[in-house]
């Protein structure tokens, strides 16, 4: 399947509507000239202006990104079709079949969740694994009782985020979905907070912010009365939901509340993390993440002179999620492209390649950069980011 541009698709969806570059760029707040850029592939465009153009395009964020088509499947990419039929064949399983060791499976999920955590062939990995994760799950959740059904749970978590970062958005909703149903019959808060989590982060992806906020806030609810009597695990989720709260409070355009929930109450629970390269945190919660999210937030709306000032100070050894550190890597990259600093722009490409090689085959924003810089690369380092784009496919 030939790989269509984020560029190519804004142009496709404007002439789709009949609108022009000029119109296009009035309504959301840019020049028409950097329309036509972004639609040549000459630069990229930044999430907050994506957001903009989707907004007045009546498309998706992701639809712009190119998530995949919801009525088709990518030939390349045939474990994603496993994945999906896994997700929606489940309940036709052979009902002789003797379901799955709770304890089993859960040390398979969580031996997934570190691979997609800290291998940099996570994407591979869990393409291959989720298919059986997804139906022994369900097996085992017909056992309706709180063990089965935490431990279902958890197998959608993982499955929720490995879907997002597939372009599946549809699918991903799904999961988030089935993990909130079978977290509340587990009866478990912590599973339940993090059902929250998981499910505020579909609604992200989907430019549902608002709404992502009041999931989040929710959830803070539901588990802050557990946390004087719980462990560490309860405030990482708690922190975990205020990290969420303050992401959809930015992109709602509230970014001073945003500001204010990290510097607040997110940096204080922080505070109380000992050990935040617990692999059970899907968040990976501590120190190192808040600052990760205050660059995030200042690269959401549009301020990349703060990224990089925030990004100063972040000591990405402090994490050992490779998620975490190719997603701040990924706003640097951004943050420098914004300023005109191409060279730095690609030196922080090839730290993410170095990190996961996969992330550039995978995302298509990363891929967009990496288009955009080949296009006007200077002859110094012009070979590096063409040995970047081949590596990948990029120019192809």
């Amino acid at each position: 399947m030939t790989e269509i541009s984020t560029g190519q698709m804004v142009r496709l969806q404007r002439e789709r509507r009949g609108m022009s570059t000029t119109a296009l760029a009035t309504q959301a707040g840019c020049t028409p000239r950097h329309i036509e850029l972004i639609e040549h592939g000459k630069r990229t465009p930044s999430l907050p202006l994506l957001r903009e153009i989707a907004k007045v395009l009546g498309v998706r964020t992701a639809v712009l990104l190119g998530e995949t088509p919801r009525d088709s499947h990518e030939p390349s990419r045939p474990q994603i079709s496993d994945i999906e039929r896994a997700l929606f064949t489940c309940r036709s399983s052979a009902p002789d079949l003797e379901p799955p060791d709770a304890e089993q499976l859960s040390e398979r999920v969580a031996a997934a969740r570190n691979s997609w955590f800290t291998s940099a062939r996570r994407y591979s990995i869990l393409m291959a694994a989720l298919p059986s994760l997804v139906a022994d799950a369900e097996s085992l959740a017909a056992e309706r009782t709180p063990r089965s059904s935490s431990v279902a749970a958890d197998a959608y978590l993982l499955a929720r985020g490995v879907l997002k970062h597939l372009r599946r958005v549809d699918l991903a909703h799904l999961a988030a979905d089935r993990a909130m149903r079978f977290a509340e019959e587990s009866e478990d808060p912590l599973m339940i907070a993090w059902a929250y989590w998981s499910l505020g982060q579909s609604m992200l992806s989907d430019d549902m912010h608002q709404i992502a906020y009041e999931v989040a806030r929710r959830g803070i609810e539901l588990i802050e009365p557990h946390v004087a009597n719980g462990d560490q695990r309860h405030v990482k989720a708690l922190g975990a939901l205020h990290l969420l709260a303050a992401v959809g409070e930015a992109r709602a355009g509230d970014d001073d509340r945003a500001r204010e929930r990290l510097r607040g109450p997110a940096a204080q629970l922080a505070e109380r993390v000992r050990d935040p390269a617990d692999v059970y945190d899907l968040a990976f919660f501590g120190p190192a993440n808040v600052a990760i999210h205050m660059a995030g937030i200042e690269s959401d709306v549009g301020r990349p002179e703060d990224v990089l000032r925030i990004a100063d100070d972040i000591d990405l050894r402090d994490t050992p999620s490779i998620e975490r550190r190719a997603t701040h890597l990924g706003h640097v990259a951004r943050a420098c492209e914004d300023l005109g600093d191409d060279a730095a722009s690609l030196l922080h490409l090839l730290r993410i390649e170095r990190e996961c090689p996969e992330e550039l085959d995978h995302k298509l924003l990363l891929r967009e950069m990496v288009r955009s810089l080949a296009r006007r690369a200077r002859p110094s380092w012009a070979p590096e980011v063409r040995y970047l784009a081949e590596r990948h496919g990029i120019l192809n």
